[in-house]
């Protein structure tokens, strides 16, 4: 499943970028995250992602390998992981995108690439893609409100 969501930023792109290498800021951006930690600074991390999907509360463990980045603008990320109690994989191929558009202004394009196996498989295509896209609208927006926060 793909997803794909742009949100307008009124931040500094290298002050967005900078945001998402922030472990304790990204945390709060990310729906269901309740903890993250650095692995290997711009290279490997992992987070614990707790969700409602219909009807299965899933808690999953990820590994987050950072592919590429070049700053400001482009980072490309693989994430994976499985959720003990209901045998559920999620694996994520993620792409951040960030366009100046003014000096104080930055576009923020996130593509994910979702893939699911186990029981939130069984829940069908359309209750997933539902719930994917409001979590990467729900990332995209936190993202924007939290820049401000600095």
């Amino acid at each position: 499943m793909q997803f794909a969501k742009q949100v307008t930023v009124k931040a500094p792109r290298q002050a967005v970028w900078e945001l998402l290498w922030d472990v304790p800021r990204m945390v709060r951006c990310v729906p269901g995250c309740t903890e993250a930690q650095v692995v290997e600074p711009y290279q490997r991390y992992q987070a614990m992602v707790r969700e409602k999907v219909g009807p299965f509360q899933v808690k999953i463990p990820l590994h987050i390998d950072i592919l590429a980045h070049a700053a400001p603008e482009r980072l490309v990320a693989r994430a994976g992981g499985k959720d003990g109690v209901g045998q559920s994989h999620v694996k994520v191929g993620l792409e951040v995108v960030l366009i100046e558009i003014t000096p104080q202004t930055t576009e923020l394009r996130l593509h994910a690439d979702v893939v699911v196996f186990g029981k939130l498989g069984v829940l069908g295509y359309s209750v997933i893609v539902r719930k994917g896209d409001d979590i990467v609208g729900q990332f995209a927006t936190a993202h924007g409100k939290d820049i401000h926060e600095v």
